[in-house]
């Protein structure tokens, strides 16, 4: 057999790697969709938020039946809603983000939505035992001591009480204890159960699918797939959309043309999809239940650590929303059911020692006259199974802590430490490197600028580390230093963020977030419900301000010599001039000057010329960014995220990235095959509309 040489091994090593890089380019475009369209329902969850915390402190700290009750109450239920239809809210903006913001895409996700979670619904029942198979245990008098019976001998066999049911091949008459025999619970209506008394479902052949497992969306009695149906749904209507919705049929059904025709093609299409979950998702389901108790079972926040390497090295290219999304509102991410039912004699008995010291005066009625530990944990699982059902079937870091918050009542964070439940692990850590770790950062790169040019780059710096600690928005500080030197991102702020997440992890730190991890989170979401509905302790409230305290001085001497000795001429080192980081069109209009210096007339003459002047100077911005990317005729797709404006090309060749980031305002830009990202932090907003009505004046001109 005739071997590889050398030449022929690295050419076909250089021919893989370019296939690579290939078909990294070309999923590039669609994974930065997918990115940006997580982010309408995200951007809902801070208001939520609000609602939620705030309704549940005033509703804690009221009595029952107050007017405080009632309108606590009421914040907290519209807070919740946002939570509890997230997969929804996800279909939808996943077909509006394919689409170009489609109104009758959104309208097609929903009905695909409808139809796959109708599907089900149909199929889905619980799982009733044969009344041969199925014992009862019962007490014939008050004196007498318990037997067991066959259901079907209920009927005509006096007794005062039923015991227990279960479900056994066993002759079981006569005996009085379980112990050693295999069997399983049923409830009064042969119904398979689990400890907690909830019903397991059986769904086309596959049995006993945990409670867990099961939801209401919309209404509707179905998987709890968390996100992962609502995406593909949405992408199957976005991909219909884009296929029929100009489609003529024959005249005889022309009626269904065009836009009429989506839906009635995604409600079809929608049909295999449904059928491919009810085949797999049980599975995967209780895959990613074990996945979130294993990962939880790492060692002193070793997975909160793995995680922040993962998602902070994603920051990027702007995919880190597509990674943290099964762990936020999937059971990736743990489980409230799962912690309950996986609970060992050991968790269970300190579980309730806690629970019943922070919830006493309901312990004192729901676990009057219970001895046993074991009968004291079933009690309150009963209780949070049967009357708290959201907070029971929550899944997800950040969905648990939505709930938790809301049900504090009844369940709080410090109640499920116990059970091996470390709520926030996924975002805690955040607040260390938010609140101070890279305002600090910025404070070091700043002092590495020339005494002579501090007081001119002063408010670039200060504006840039306020913003990052009141509201979590890093991408003035962090791509400043990503683009100028990206080891400085890897090398230096990745691995320290990751240490922020191992200690927030280690000392188990609850407070939950919106997207961001800033100061308002920290009070909505840290201080609020500490104060508000203790449902946390103050460790986990407060030790926050400690990782970040630690994470200062660590952020800001490795940036300063870092910056220092590796010569990273941050913006104002280089004695440069031009040192905005934002809204450098804004700066010039309000001097009376185009983006390109030259001066705009009778600027001065009125309020509205000054309006007119900005909004001049904004247009030949975006004039310039289209003429940067090549022209109108090689730009295929125009959208913007949280901070970047998002483009699809023809040809990446044809951008000229520096001409683009002499305009000012963008941090960098970073072009992978077709698929152009610019950041600016916020102006994006801006320059998107304007772009697409330019680049629309310029198509419709060439007709």
């Amino acid at each position: 057999m005739k071997s590889f040489s050398s030449i022929e091994w690295k050419g076909s090593a250089k021919h893989s790697w370019q296939m690579f890089k290939k078909g990294c380019a070309n999923i590039m475009p669609t994974l930065s969709k997918l990115s940006k369209a997580f982010l309408l329902p995200i951007a809902l969850l801070p208001i939520a938020g609000v609602f939620l915390g705030v309704g549940s402190a005033i509703a804690s700290n009221s009595g029952a039946d107050s007017f405080g009750y009632f309108f606590g109450t009421l914040l907290n239920k519209m807070g919740d809603v946002c939570f509890g239809n997230l997969p929804v809210l996800f279909c939808i903006s996943v077909a509006l983000a394919y689409t170009k913001d489609s109104g009758i895409a959104a309208i097609t996700a929903v009905v695909g939505f409808l139809v796959m979670n109708g599907m089900q619904s149909a199929l889905l029942h619980t799982q009733v035992m044969g009344a041969e198979n199925v014992w009862v245990q019962i007490k014939a008098s008050a004196d007498a001591s318990a037997e067991w019976i066959k259901f079907a001998d209920l009927a005509s066999t006096p007794h005062v009480s039923v015991l227990q049911y279960v479900h056994t091949a066993s002759d079981l008459t006569g005996v009085t204890s379980l112990e050693g025999i295999k069997y399983q619970l049923v409830n009064a209506n042969r119904e398979l159960i689990d400890g907690a008394g909830s019903v397991y479902y059986s769904l086309l052949w596959i049995n006993k699918i945990p409670n867990g497992l099961i939801t209401s969306n919309i209404g509707i009695n179905s998987l709890n797939t968390g996100v992962f149906a609502g995406i593909f749904v949405g992408a199957i209507a976005a991909k219909c959309y884009n296929k029929f919705h100009q489609t003529q049929l024959p005249s005889a059904i022309s009626f269904f043309s065009g836009t009429k025709l989506v839906p009635i093609v995604t409600f079809v299409a929608v049909i295999p999809l449904s059928f491919i979950f009810m085949f797999i998702w049980p599975y995967v389901g209780m895959g990613l239940a074990a996945f979130g108790q294993a990962s939880g079972k790492l060692p002193g926040g070793l997975d909160s650590f793995i995680y922040e390497v993962a998602e902070r090295s994603l920051v990027p290219f702007g995919l880190h929303h597509v990674f943290y999304a099964p762990l936020w509102w999937t059971n990736a991410g743990g489980s409230i059911a799962e912690a309950f039912n996986k609970a060992d004699a050991d968790q269970q008995k300190a579980f309730v020692e806690i629970w019943a010291k922070n919830h006493s005066e309901l312990a004192s009625t729901l676990l009057n006259g219970l001895i046993n530990p074991t009968e004291k944990f079933e009690a309150i699982r009963k209780l949070i199974s049967n009357d708290y059902t959201d907070l029971w079937q929550s899944m997800g870091d950040q969905t648990m802590a939505y709930k938790v918050i809301a049900n504090t009542s009844v369940l709080n964070f410090t109640d499920l430490e116990a059970l091996g439940l470390n709520i926030g692990r996924f975002q805690s850590g955040k607040f260390g490197f938010m609140l101070l770790g890279l305002p600090m950062a910025g404070l070091a790169m700043w002092l590495n600028v020339p005494k002579e040019n501090r007081k001119e780059v002063m408010g670039i710096y200060f504006s840039a580390a306020f913003t990052c600690f009141l509201t979590g928005i890093t991408e003035p500080i962090e791509y400043t230093f990503l683009f100028l030197a990206p080891w400085l991102f890897y090398g230096v702020h990745m691995p320290l963020a990751a240490i922020s997440f191992l200690f927030a992890g280690l000392f188990k730190t609850h407070v939950s977030m919106t997207v961001s991890g800033g100061f308002i989170d920290y009070i909505v979401f840290g201080v609020i419900p500490y104060f508000g509905s203790k449902a946390m302790s103050a460790k986990s409230a407060f030790a926050i301000l400690g990782v970040s305290a630690a994470m200062a001085p660590a952020y800001f001497f490795a940036f300063y010599f870092a910056v220092k000795y590796g010569n990273v001429m941050v913006p104002g080192r280089d004695g440069s001039s031009n040192v905005q980081l934002a809204t450098k069109a804004e700066y010039k209009a309000s001097k009376g000057l185009n983006v390109d210096g030259s001066k705009i007339e009778d600027v001065k003459s009125s309020k509205v010329s000054a309006r007119d002047a900005v909004e001049d100077a904004r247009v030949q911005k975006a004039t310039k960014i289209i003429e940067f990317l090549g022209g109108e005729a090689n730009i295929v797709d125009v959208d913007a995220c949280a901070s970047r404006l998002r483009l699809t090309v023809k040809d990446g060749s044809l951008v000229d990235k520096d001409g683009i980031i002499s305009l000012g305002g963008a941090t960098g830009a970073l072009i992978r095959g077709t698929n152009v990202q610019v950041v600016y932090g916020g102006e994006q907003e801006a320059i998107k509309p304007r772009m697409i009505k330019i680049l629309d004046e310029q198509r419709k001109s060439k007709k």
